[in-house]
């Protein structure tokens, strides 16, 4: 026990006696004096800080208002519901010559309610040393100062606002905005922390910003010398604004990006927008985390690829955090997704496949790979460069995949995620088009309002079904499809990202969005030597195989796409499985024969003769 808690339990010890006393009031007040002014004497002698002498300083508490805080203090430190109303009001009479009206006027660290007077959470917090306990929605933080990556022109701002001399009348805010994970409260931390105060922060969406919260919310400032800030998600959350106005001659709001702030009369608010990093930012902050753990990647990857991600600042600290934690575990950092928050009209696709996975032609899988080289470069050319600056519109890329169902157009995608090191998210089309005029485009702002804050890669899976060809206007519902086609055009366009279409149909887009189209890809039906590759691969190494099968037989044989050879595959397997033996030729073909006739194709001559030799 520190000497500063002794102190504290002799001054809580008479004002237990006060309150417990059964001598006249005037000698227990003399007496309580007595206690505390040596309490105060041994504290300025052995230096000892006494929280006591700080409060009664702050809040202003002279004579009879000094006991009461005395004595609520040791009633809240013993368990003990309060005061009673009753004996508070028989003492207030015997203190001051019979004034019992004083109970109308209590000072506002007192607190009343069902007969009974206690102290305020945060003066109690402060006597005792420790944060207070607060109402919901109203948290007392007490920053540290840490490093800062970007942001330098917000935090000079910010620290010039904290300069600026009081204003005589109403109230000014300086308000930090951005996207969620941009990191604004650890910003805003961070500039209390510059200026050695504790933060206040009130979230508006829990908050109840009555008389009684509004009052823990002054005493913490009074106390702590905290700077009181507003968190808010939403619009129309003015009210907690004016009630801060109105009683703090300076605040701190921090809000989302897509969030109007309300208009507060007589308090100017100084708004900064935060910006997500850029790459060699993102950099430096993935080799100030990893550390020498960036040796451990995979080959082919590195610092390079980590800082990929295109993520708010407080978004990708998670992300490498989460990247340490698993290469310190001993694995390749793979299962470490960076992922901000998203609507939920896109679907999370796992980015895990590779380029040695994807069977393609030469010509199209040297095209990926240029594509994927390209897409990693084009941030330095737009930061380093200057084409960011010199056309700030349109700098995206769009890319097409095209070709018959199954020959791996979803799966180029996920391989190209995986090699920028990004999220890749598949547009839900059930969530995007609406019967209801007005929403789909409402629906198609959404999702690339939210696509542009994770810096994702947006995959349009059966893209033909929303950029199918603009019609002739016969009727209200044809011109508003076509405007429909036309906003997701100009947004397509106006996306700084990439994003990916997919379709079985080419001939069902429409032509004036071909020309906005950055790169075609055909994905053509494979050859035999491509099926025999996918037959030789399609099998897990666990998967027993009869020594019969014959991969170049069956590509030879059989003209399949890659989703067809794999769902020949898993019925062969779950068809061995089901009779106890290794995976052979007649469970391959009865796989097949299931594959064709969902495909309405029939078998030559050939092909039947091939399967009557096993079936």
């Amino acid at each position: 026990m520190n000497y500063t808690e002794v102190l504290n339990r002799r001054i809580r010890k008479a004002g237990m006696d006060f309150v417990r006393g059964r001598s006249d009031a005037l000698l227990r007040k003399d007496a309580f004096f007595g206690v505390l002014s040596e309490a105060r004497e041994e504290a300025a002698q052995t230096g000892t800080f006494l929280p006591w002498t700080e409060a009664v300083e702050l809040l202003g508490a002279e004579g009879t208002e000094r006991i009461l805080l005395c004595a609520l203090w040791a009633l809240k430190a013993s368990g003990e519901a309060g005061l009673e109303l009753a004996v508070l009001r028989s003492l207030l009479a015997e203190l001051e010559e019979g004034n019992a009206g004083s109970i109308d006027s209590l000072p506002p660290w007192v607190l009343a309610d069902a007969g009974y007077v206690r102290l305020s959470p945060a003066v109690y917090g402060w006597l005792e040393g420790r944060a207070p306990d607060l109402p919901e929605g109203l948290e007392l933080l007490f920053p540290s100062v840490k490093k800062v990556y970007g942001q330098e022109e917000v935090r000079k701002d910010a620290e010039a606002f904290f300069a600026l001399p009081d204003m005589e009348e109403g109230s000014r805010a300086f308000c930090i905005s951005g996207v969620k994970g941009s990191g604004r409260q650890y910003l805003m931390e961070q500039v209390c922390a510059a200026e050695q105060l504790p933060l206040l922060l009130a979230d508006a969406d829990v908050f109840r910003c009555g008389p009684r919260g509004l009052n823990e919310a002054v005493l913490c400032v009074r106390l702590y010398g905290a700077f009181p800030c507003v968190k808010m998600e939403k619009e129309g959350q003015e009210r907690i604004l004016q009630n801060f106005a109105s009683c703090f001659g300076a605040f701190g709001i921090l809000k989302d990006q897509g969030t109007e702030l309300g208009g507060v009369p007589g308090c100017p608010v100084i708004v900064r927008e935060l910006s997500a990093p850029d790459r060699r930012l993102r950099k430096q902050m993935a080799e100030d985390v990893l550390g020498d753990l960036a040796g451990r990647f995979p080959a082919g990857q590195g610092i390079d690829h980590a800082a990929r991600q295109q993520l708010p600042t407080g978004a990708y600290l998670r992300y490498l955090e989460s990247l340490r934690a698993e290469l310190e575990l001993g694995g390749t950092g793979r299962t470490a997704q960076g992922k901000a928050s998203v609507s939920p009209r896109l679907n999370l696709l796992a980015a895990n496949r590779t380029f040695e996975e994807l069977i393609l032609p030469p010509a199209q899988k040297g095209l990926l790979k240029k594509l994927c080289a390209m897409i990693a470069a084009r941030e330095d050319v737009m930061e380093q460069w200057g084409f960011g600056e010199k056309f700030s519109y349109g700098n995206g890329l769009s890319l097409l995949f095209y070709g018959a169902p199954g020959t791996g157009k979803t799966m180029a995608a996920q391989v190209m995620a995986n090699e920028l090191g990004t999220p890749l998210y598949r547009v839900d089309l059930s969530q995007l088009i609406s019967k209801y005029i007005g929403e789909t485009q409402k629906n198609i702002g959404r999702i690339f309002d939210e696509a542009d804050r994770c810096g994702c890669i947006l995959l349009f899976d059966e893209a033909d079904a929303i950029f199918a060809k603009r019609s002739d206007v016969s009727d209200a519902q044809d011109r508003y499809s076509n405007a429909e086609t036309a906003y997701l055009l100009q947004r397509i366009e106006q996306y700084g990202g990439v994003s990916i279409l997919a379709t079985n149909l080419l001939q069902n887009f429409d032509d004036a969005f071909r020309r906005r189209i950055s790169y075609m890809v055909h994905f053509p039906l494979p050859d035999a030597e491509l099926r025999t590759q996918l037959w030789e691969g399609i099998f897990p190494e666990h998967t027993p195989v009869s020594p019969e099968v014959d991969c170049r037989m069956l590509a030879q044989a059989f003209e399949l796409s890659g989703a067809s050879v794999k769902n020949a595959a898993m019925h062969a397997a779950l068809l061995a499985m089901a009779e106890g033996a290794p995976v052979g030729m007649r469970h391959i073909l009865d796989g097949v024969q299931n594959e064709y006739g969902k495909q309405g194709k029939s078998f030559s001559p050939s092909q039947k003769e091939l399967m009557d030799a096993f079936l």
